[in-house]
């Protein structure tokens, strides 16, 4: 009996220490030094929660990349804290270093102040020419 559970003691460590030795998927270096631009033009609640769960997908695989995320249009809507459903989402991702960012041509459209805008999110001038500055220093674009 206690070699029963000598066995079964062995056989869970070694299985805990495989569990611990293939949590990092080495295919993952692949993603290093990523830099991704978002381009969210819909008022659509649930892509914004779907953002939210890639975006812990994306960072779950490649943790140092770098995310700005560009709202205008309906977009903006997810950045406005009357209609965020993804606030204390896009609170945590600020606070990790992702960038939200409203463009103002479309806040200044739609009534919107910055101070009507959620905690961690900021503005640019234009969102198109974010985005195509983004380009322009290398950053891959992503359409929501």
């Amino acid at each position: 009996m206690k070699k029963l559970l000598l066995i079964l003691v062995l056989f869970a460590f070694s299985t805990s220490i495989n569990a611990q030795s293939v949590s990092k998927d080495p295919r993952a270096d692949a993603y290093k030094g990523l830099k991704i631009v978002f381009q969210l033009t819909s008022a659509d609640t649930v892509i914004h929660q779907t953002l939210m769960s890639q975006l812990k997908n994306y960072f779950g695989v490649a943790p140092d990349m770098q995310v700005e995320v560009v709202c205008h249009g309906g977009g903006l809507e997810m950045l406005v804290k009357s209609t965020s459903v993804v606030q204390k989402e896009i609170k945590a991702y600020a606070d990790k270093g992702v960038s939200f960012v409203a463009c103002e041509f479309a806040m200044k459209k739609r009534k919107v102040t910055p101070d009507q805008l959620v905690a961690g999110a900021g503005s640019v001038i234009s969102g198109v020419m974010e985005i195509a500055k983004k380009q322009q220093e290398g950053w891959s674009y992503i359409k929501l």
